[in-house]
């Protein structure tokens, strides 16, 4: 056992550039050991998902996009918003409604916008359309709505 997963190992560091990422993946899920180990056994699996979660690849593709691990039609700047949405949606809903804070700037800064203030201004206006329905992916659709379509929005935002 130790054996193979040395191999595979040796293989993933090797020959990884080699091989295409295909969207199909067993139950160790993407990450670079499903993409040199591509047999569905379970054994095979349970060594994907170790070389997976060793390396700490699996998380890497996620975050990126590669590696086998697709963001669902997603662009990565959209995915990126969209991870940051949910890990701090509650501290983005104090930050809008004071129209200030360190993370709605990081989130103004996803969205691709310069004008701090403008993007602030905006959110603390729009505030209870924004977070009407409390959830994050609600409140990311509705931001992604006002940096397109908000004049004071459109020339500080690049999304």
């Amino acid at each position: 056992m130790k054996r193979i997963l040395a191999v595979s190992l040796f293989l993933a560091l090797v020959a990884s550039p080699l091989y295409v990422a295909s969207a199909k993946h067993g139950a160790a899920g993407c990450g670079l050991g499903s993409i040199v180990i591509t047999e569905n056994k379970k054994v095979h699996q349970v060594i994907a998902a170790t070389v997976n979660g060793t390396l700490g690849n699996q998380t890497f593709g996620i975050s990126t996009g590669t590696l086998g691990c697709e963001t669902s039609g997603f662009t990565q700047k959209q995915a990126e918003q969209q991870i940051f949405v949910h890990m701090n949606f509650q501290s983005l809903e104090q930050e809008f409604a004071k129209g200030s804070g360190e993370k709605m700037e990081a989130f103004a800064s996803l969205m691709g916008c310069s004008d701090m203030g403008t993007f602030g201004k905006v959110g603390k206006e729009k505030f209870s359309a924004l977070f009407d329905q409390n959830t994050p992916d609600s409140f990311l659709e509705k931001m992604r709505f006002e940096v397109t379509n908000n004049s004071a929005l459109v020339g500080s935002c690049k999304i």
